[in-house]
């Protein structure tokens, strides 16, 4: 998702960016950037000369977003797996069905956990990086 706007001020290597509102991009249409019109944070990696008033494109940063997508899924499958291994080791008896509702238990306790840990922790408040300079 790549974006033009114009550079509204210049912080630490860190722009503020007013998003072009004509400019549609795919996921939703423009339709959030234009009920909110928010300013967007933009690190400049690259180190352009950056001035207030230029236009800008910017897109997300090219971090993996792998390692993201495992932090947040990987704790509750894995916990998931735990509470029906637990529940078999614990209580052989116990069929599958309370093997499996253990673990959905624990999956959905793990995702919350996630959850609230991410909403007190953010993983970044920086979302974008400007990747050049359009005038």
């Amino acid at each position: 998702m790549t974006e033009t706007g114009k550079i509204k001020e210049i912080k630490n290597n860190v722009a503020i960016v007013v998003t072009d509102s004509s400019s549609a991009c795919f996921g939703c249409m423009n339709h959030e950037c234009k009920t909110t019109s928010e300013f967007i944070k933009a690190e400049n990696p690259l180190e352009l000369p950056l001035e207030p008033g230029q236009m800008v494109e910017i897109k997300p940063p090219d971090t993996p977003f792998v390692g993201q997508t495992l932090t947040a899924l990987l704790p509750p499958v894995l916990s998931f797996a735990a509470g029906f291994i637990l529940m078999r080791l614990f209580f052989p008896g116990a069929g599958e069905g309370a093997a499996a509702g253990l673990g959905v238990v624990l999956l959905f306790a793990a995702a919350f956990v996630v959850y609230f840990i991410r909403k007190k922790k953010p993983a970044r408040d920086i979302s974008f990086v400007v990747s050049r300079i359009i005038g």
